[in-house]
């Protein structure tokens, strides 16, 4: 297998967080936060082990916590607000942060391109609960050469109330793939369309 691309990184705050079920988002608050670079997961387990007769006897490793670092090309003004908590000034377009927000839960999508035996899949990752992290920020000058700058966000990756900290499957559509991606974070099944009877028909 190798993978080759990352893309369209989004991210739904939570709606009600129902008992033994994943979490519901309001979908017209998605964002797209911008566009993927590179997306590295980091999980933390809890262990556990049992010594009898000198030796190991049972050893058990689940699921803590984790955390998603994005890199995307560039990070709005608007979906800093989304994903932090920050207060936007409609008037004068202002972006304050303050020690008092909060960045709300929510889902985050994403989807890697995978080539497997000659054949590309488009693998899409849910998490079904996370929240943004502040991050640190840099500027650079203009030097002899160019240098591209990106934008990191980092999320904190919780176990939602029915255990699921992941979810994802693979396509071999892509535009399947964006649409499951879409479905997981709250967007409504288009409406299906039964046609009438023709007519002059009875």
């Amino acid at each position: 297998m190798a993978q080759f691309g990352a893309k369209r990184p989004r991210f739904a705050p939570v709606a009600t967080t129902p008992e033994g079920a994943l979490p519901t988002y309001n979908f017209e608050k998605a964002v797209t936060i911008g566009k993927l670079v590179k997306a590295d997961l980091t999980v933390t387990n809890a262990s556990g082990e049992l010594y009898g007769d000198d030796a190991l006897a049972e050893k058990v490793d689940m699921f803590a916590s984790g955390s998603v670092a994005l890199e995307t090309d560039d990070k709005t003004n608007e979906v800093h607000a989304a994903l932090h908590g920050a207060t936007v000034n409609e008037e004068t377009k202002e972006v304050t942060d303050s020690d008092g927000d909060v960045a709300p839960r929510g889902g985050l999508v994403y989807y890697k391109v995978i080539i497997r035996q000659g054949v590309r899949y488009f693998k899409g990752v849910f998490h079904p609960l996370v929240n943004a992290i502040l991050g640190n920020d840099s500027a650079a000058t203009k030097g002899s050469s160019i240098t591209f700058g990106t934008s990191s966000t980092a999320f904190n990756v919780f176990r939602c109330n029915s255990g699921a900290w992941r979810v994802t499957k693979e396509f071999t559509d892509e535009a399947d793939c964006i649409l499951w991606c879409d479905t997981k974070l709250g967007k409504p099944a288009a409406p299906v369309v039964t046609p009438g009877p023709e007519q002059g028909t009875e």
